[in-house]
């Protein structure tokens, strides 16, 4: 981490914002090992490998779960880091689809300046895309192993982002912070979206920007299929699957406003006619390929007929809102 961090970080046992960093050893990019103290509780967080440890009040799900990613690793010890961060050892189809659905996202992004979080950020090749577009970004995770501790890779002259270790639901981090929250494929494992959505929403500042990309949605037709609600994930990592009216009645109660777009990859998919297993009613969506590349269907399909759909499909989610400011909300 850079000292720089420690401007926005708050005490998750008294909530105060009176912290010290202390450092042991740094390099040309940032402190490498060392400490951040509470100075009214005296509560510690430990820096190593670059990486604050924010995880002090650990829920029994998350230790769960950083035990299967630590098991993870040791499979993929031959594995370079350079593959590792690129998702090279992942599915294909799964790492073309979310890599589609980023890059739509970051050509809406303009440059910007402001503290950004990548929520669930994983091997942080989202969030080095965020800091790229020249955002102090912040990456969190629950886990570093083959997680947080590749964020280095994408280090440069350029490119640096803070990491920290964090649970969504007790963020480190003060109110109002950043102006931009995002993240792919994350908060379908929280173990309370509300809590999750709520927590967000408290360190954002009053109109910020939240994007959530490729959550999984679950349609009213998965209902009739043998596989209805099931997610695939390691055995130990939570994997919940909601409903469209699930996922925006929670996030406007949470205090954000917004709407859904239609998905990169699926627009991708219709127009190649490449669909395989992996996706849901797959032999349907290929039906509908054939007649995406008339003009006329393509505009039904992803205009009149987008929300039907994600309501009786479950489209990928791809969210984008802002926080609403305290004074409409009270309206």
């Amino acid at each position: 981490m850079r000292p720089a961090l420690v401007e926005i970080l708050i005490c998750l046992r008294c909530g105060s914002d009176d912290l010290h960093l202390t450092v042991k050893n740094q390099n040309k990019i940032e402190v490498t090992t060392g400490s951040v103290v509470c100075r009214r509780c005296g509560l510690t967080y430990p820096i190593e490998n670059g990486i604050l440890d924010a995880l002090v009040f650990v829920d029994p799900s998350v230790s769960m779960a950083r035990l299967v990613y630590k098991r993870a690793k040791e499979t993929l010890s031959g594995a370079s880091p350079e593959m590792l961060a690129s998702r090279g050892h992942m599915d294909s189809v799964y790492r073309q689809d979310t890599e589609a659905n980023y890059r739509e996202l970051i050509s809406r992004l303009d440059p910007g300046q402001g503290w950004v979080l990548d929520v669930g950020a994983g091997t942080c090749w989202t969030t080095a895309g965020l800091a790229g577009r020249g955002y102090r970004a912040v990456a969190i995770d629950i886990s570093n192993d083959n997680k947080l501790e590749l964020g280095r890779q994408y280090f440069n002259r350029t490119i640096y982002f803070d990491r920290v270790l964090a649970d969504v639901n007790n963020l480190p981090f003060r109110p109002e912070t950043f102006i931009l929250t995002f993240a792919s494929a994350a908060l379908h494992h929280s173990r309370d979206l509300a809590s999750s959505l709520a927590e967000i929403c408290r360190t954002m500042e009053s109109r910020g920007r939240l994007e959530i990309i490729n959550e999984p949605v679950r349609g009213l037709a998965e209902a009739f299929q043998s596989s209805a609600g099931r997610l695939e994930g390691p055995e130990g990592v939570i994997e919940k699957h909601y409903s469209i009216s699930t996922w925006l009645g929670l996030l406007e109660r949470s205090g954000f406003r917004g709407g859904c777009l239609f998905p990169a990859n699926i627009r991708q998919r219709l127009a190649a006619g490449s669909f395989t297993g992996r996706h849901k009613f797959h032999f349907l969506a290929g039906l509908i390929a054939r007649f995406y590349r008339q003009r006329q269907i393509k505009s039904i399909l992803e205009g009149i007929l987008f929300y039907p759909g994600m309501y009786l499909l479950g489209l990928p989610l791809i969210y984008t809102g802002e926080k609403v400011p305290t004074e409409e909300g009270l309206a």
